[in-house]
């Protein structure tokens, strides 16, 4: 599928809303840059950098969808901070049983990403398109994911 298609298929998925497309994908790039300054497995250039403050302070808060729903998902992104460091915490380790939690904890701007298709769309319909959408968040298959931070040559800690 190409860019084009990618978009159009978002763009319905947001019930053509625009903005809460806009949203979506600034969420993408915030989260990939943020990723890849803490676990260093991609170079990240200052553009990059500045790009992904530039969405956490002013793209996202200027955004009309975001604007909508920023007061219910503020208090969210706590908890996703803390999902994050925790899923840091159990990749630096190396533990097995803590990489199956930090797989999914990875992802869990997802949840405000979920809450924001219901108020886009409505409880129904979300309930219709969730299953994709997490699908399209959760982009990173757990093999491949394990794969990428355990070496068959570490030792693995295990619980």
């Amino acid at each position: 599928m190409n860019e084009a298609e990618l978009y159009k298929k978002r763009l319905d998925m947001w019930g053509g809303n625009i903005d809460a497309v806009g949203m979506y994908y600034m969420f993408i790039e915030m989260s990939h840059t943020w990723d890849d300054l803490v676990d260093k497995d991609r170079e990240v250039t200052e553009e990059q950098i500045n790009k992904a403050f530039l969405i956490a302070m002013v793209y996202l808060p200027a955004n009309s969808f975001y604007l909508s729903i920023q007061r219910e998902v503020l208090p969210m992104w706590v908890s996703v901070v803390s999902a994050y460091e925790v899923a840091n915490t159990f990749e630096r380790n190396k533990d097995e049983h803590g990489l199956e939690i930090a797989h999914g904890l990875r992802y869990a701007a997802g949840h405000i990403l979920s809450y924001a298709l219901h108020v886009c769309v409505g409880r129904n319909k979300a309930q219709e398109i969730l299953p994709e959408l997490w699908k399209d968040i959760f982009f990173e298959r757990f093999d491949d994911y394990k794969k990428g931070h355990l070496d068959a040559n570490e030792h693995i800690q295990t619980i």
